[in-house]
């Protein structure tokens, strides 16, 4: 008979909720959010090599919103930008941000 292994703890839920982000994300944001963690796996402390373009069509935002969301998400430290080149595709690190009072 196989053992039952203990629940891993939702790192998506832990981030969002238990730890306060989900109401510091403003606006649409979150769909940003959402399709880096999906693109990372679900799991946190991974890199995500995309670019602008992608993000907008699978978000269905348009380029100036997701550009927004992006330096929202850096200032929270949930995501950051490893690479600076002006119209290249970036990578960006899915960080998992401490627990506590984000600023």
């Amino acid at each position: 008979m196989p053992v039952a292994t203990p629940p891993q703890t939702d790192w998506v839920k832990s981030v969002l909720f238990d730890r306060g982000y989900l109401a510091r994300i403003r606006g649409e944001a979150i769909k940003v959010y959402l399709m880096m963690i999906e693109s990372c796996g679900g799991e946190p402390d991974r890199s995500v090599t995309i670019s602008l373009r992608q993000l907008m069509a699978r978000t269905g935002l348009s380029c100036p919103t997701v550009i927004d969301s992006l330096t929202q998400l850096e200032a929270l430290g949930l995501v950051v930008s490893t690479t600076r080149e002006r119209g290249k595709v970036k990578t960006y690190y899915v960080s998992d941000p401490p627990p506590g009072d984000p600023a």
